[in-house]
């Protein structure tokens, strides 16, 4: 008598068909050297929240944040029509990104009355739909505020280290990258600034809840 098995030998399903990749930063960049306002879109999706973390961090403010987002992707359109900026030099425009958005930063003027003209938009911030979401965000904003505290006692050159690579989470060679500095300058300001800041967290603890 022949024994057959009662298990049916059958093909493994197949798997579903992968959805089109989406365009790397090369194939971005090159789009908006050729003046593609779709690619322009394509990078804010991509990097806007990379760069509003790094601004929320850097300024203590989601105002400020809102306003450099939108200031640094004008800036890079602008760059693009106005002059070729050529190839991507790096594998990412991540770094790129960044560095406008610190210049952006800078101009912290025009940033404090683009935050009051937005506070007074906004008023009354207490209606009840959004008291919940206004006390999270302030809330945040307060241990933001906090760290930036024993982080302004640091130098600049190491606090801005600190902010690229803990806070936008850049890598050590994007950082530098950034802030035009050879990698082991960068590792070397990270070691100081790890040595330093948990005695200056210390401090300002105390101060921030008299």
């Amino acid at each position: 008598m022949t024994m057959t098995s009662s298990r049916q030998d059958k093909p493994p399903p197949a798997a579903p068909p992968a959805g089109p990749p989406g365009p790397t930063d090369h194939e971005l960049w090159e789009a908006l050297r050729r003046h593609e306002p779709e690619a322009l879109g394509d990078l804010f999706s991509r990097y806007a929240g990379v760069v509003h973390a790094y601004a929320v961090r850097h300024t203590g403010s989601y105002g400020f944040a809102d306003d450099a987002v939108q200031a640094t992707f004008i800036t890079v359109w602008r760059q693009f029509t106005r002059s070729d900026p050529g190839p991507l030099v790096h594998g990412t425009a991540r770094a790129w990104l960044l560095t406008i958005a610190r210049n952006e930063l800078r101009n912290t003027t025009r940033a404090r009355r683009r935050l009051a003209q937005f506070i007074s938009r906004q008023h009354p911030l207490h209606h009840p739909d959004h008291a919940e979401a206004v006390a999270a965000r302030v809330d945040s904003e307060k241990r933001i505020q906090t760290v930036r505290q024993a982080l302004s006692k640091l130098p600049a050159h190491e606090r801005e280290t600190v902010e690229l690579v803990y806070w936008a989470d850049l890598p050590v060679a994007e950082a530098a990258v950034v802030l035009g500095v050879a990698e082991g300058t960068v590792k070397s300001r990270l070691s100081r600034a790890r040595r330093r800041l948990p005695a200056l967290l210390d401090q300002t603890g105390p101060e921030e809840t008299r």
